[in-house]
């Protein structure tokens, strides 16, 4: 299993929206959310969210989560400010992975932003069906990929 972090996530959403099936979330992932908050939509509606990690504040929250410890990061349709992706590019593992799923112009921006400065690298816009399992398995339109760089090799400490 890999081990992804869901910014916002609600867990697996299915639900049927003109004709066809939207599908949101991860099965196995870690879903960081806003303490009260219950999975919005589909069959689970107003239920826990499972798998999750809790943050107190939307706008600058802090992830209870230890650096560069998280593999991949994804964030689907979400908000994002300063501090999320301050947070996001914190978390990510060296080397990992952050997705964002249909993020508006505004938001991306500012995402992009934080990470260049930090060292991220754009991987490039693909539609999801074009990404790895369980990547791929998401119906929004795009996903935006950043690769956070590998850590630098130790120094050799040369002998006297």
């Amino acid at each position: 299993m890999l081990q992804i972090l869901d910014v916002w996530g609600e867990g697996r959403i299915v639900q049927r929206v003109q004709g066809k099936d939207l599908i949101t979330g991860f099965h196995n992932a870690y879903n960081l959310n806003k303490a009260g908050q219950r999975i919005s939509n589909g069959l689970f509606a107003g239920k826990p969210i499972p798998n999750l990690i809790l943050v107190y504040e939307y706008d600058a929250p802090r992830f209870p989560i230890d650096d560069h410890s998280v593999p991949h990061v994804t964030l689907m349709g979400a908000p994002i400010t300063h501090a999320v992706a301050e947070e996001m590019c914190r978390v990510v593992a060296r080397p990992g992975k952050i997705y964002l799923y249909d993020p508006n112009e505004t938001d991306r921006r500012m995402f992009e932003a934080v990470a260049f400065t930090l060292g991220l690298q754009p991987m490039g816009r693909y539609a999801p069906a074009d990404l790895v399992p369980p990547f791929n398995e998401i119906t929004l339109l795009a996903a935006y990929v950043y690769r956070a760089p590998e850590p630098p090799l130790p120094r050799p400490n040369p002998q006297p």
